[in-house]
């Protein structure tokens, strides 16, 4: 069994995942398209632009599929929750997921460690079989919150992020990292989890 803590969630990937990796922090990311950082200035309004490679938080395998997995906690954040979804967080973990793509091809080219080049060969195979994950712990319903607004929200943020990743696979989920929709991963609170 091998853990990774990600947003004050430990998550435990049992026996059938061959590979799970913190993806964001690894040596392969870093020393690789993590290092496309930079800044400009936007010539129409003189403003600073900073931009830069982004990375999923995890990349697993499981049964010959990759996993490519986000992680979001806004249990201690319900302004910043309500306001980033349903439109802004779809569109952030896409770009995640397409930097990663990117990065694990390029680095698996290189032959930077055997794990990425098993990623980077599960991606351009004839038949990909990719699943993104999105690990979203909303915060509580407020009493004033009716349940069907928060179902309907929560299907356009599922639907939005699905539409932005249709270019690379139908298999996306987006879940509670608590609900165990993804097999063989539990998930746990670490002291201060869900708090500001």
């Amino acid at each position: 069994m091998k853990s990774i803590d990600v947003e004050r969630i430990r998550f435990e990937f049992g026996e059938s995942w061959t590979l799970a990796e913190k993806w964001d922090d690894s040596r392969a990311f870093l020393s690789g398209i993590g290092k496309l950082q930079g800044e400009w200035t936007d010539e129409t309004t003189g403003d600073l632009v900073r931009v830069g490679s982004k990375a999923v938080d995890i990349v697993g395998v499981r049964e010959d599929r990759l996993y490519l997995i986000e992680v979001k906690d806004y249990r201690g954040y319900p302004i910043e929750a309500k306001k980033r979804q349903p439109h802004e967080l779809p569109i952030a973990i896409a770009c995640k997921v397409r930097d990663t793509v990117a990065g694990l091809v390029g680095a698996g080219k290189l032959g930077v460690e055997p794990w990425v080049e098993i990623c980077a060969r599960l991606l351009v195979e004839r038949k990909p079989c990719v699943h993104v994950i999105a690990w979203i712990a909303d915060p509580d319903l407020r009493a004033a919150e009716p349940i069907k607004k928060r179902e309907i929200w929560q299907k356009e943020r599922s639907d939005r992020l699905k539409q932005r990743l249709s270019w690379l696979t139908p298999y996306v989920t987006v879940a509670s990292p608590f609900d165990g929709r993804v097999g063989d991963v539990m998930a746990k609170n670490l002291p201060g989890a869900g708090q500001r």
